[in-house]
């Protein structure tokens, strides 16, 4: 959460002070909207070229009613009126692809590397109690484990995949 605070650099200020994701992206996301700002100012100086640019609004038309129809009339939509609106829609557009995308699926292989430390599959159900599975399980958890978690040619998919991301 952030609070607006004009004597920070980025005129917002974290309430939780100690939360290296949000203060490392926090410098990110306005690192991305300065190069955006810089990059759109080439081409649309003024609200009123963005708004004679057929091109943008018919791009900005078709994402908005074609890419999310079950979201088109929701109020929250920027216009596309405005350089400002641009330029945020841009950036929001950017760090999803880039920084989130690089949070959430980065950190994946370190973790999931071991399948042990997150199967993607049970094959069977945990043993109840009083059953010979469950006798068997109670001698040797490790052995049941093995026998429940995926197996080898879905693990190795499965790490590829997470690799690649």
């Amino acid at each position: 959460m952030t609070v607006e605070d004009s004597s920070s650099p980025y005129g917002i200020r974290l309430v939780i002070e100690d939360y290296p994701y949000a203060v490392d992206g926090l410098e990110i996301w306005f690192a991305i909207k300065e190069w955006v700002q810089d990059s759109v100012s080439l081409y649309y100086p003024t609200d009123n070229d963005l708004k004679k640019d057929p091109e943008l609004q018919n791009l900005w038309k078709k994402a908005v009613e074609v890419g999310h129809g079950d979201l088109k009339d929701k109020p929250w939509w920027p216009k596309m009126q405005t350089v400002e609106e641009l330029v945020e829609s841009c950036t929001t557009i950017i760090w999803t692809a880039l920084a989130l995308h690089a949070v959430v699926n980065f950190g994946q292989y370190p973790y999931r590397g071991l399948i042990l430390n997150r199967p993607t599959l049970s094959r069977r159900l945990l043993p109840k109690q009083g059953t010979v599975e469950y006798e068997e399980m109670v001698k040797s958890h490790q052995k049941a484990y093995l026998r429940i978690i995926t197996p080898k040619l879905e693990t190795l998919i499965d790490l590829t995949t997470i690799e690649i991301l």
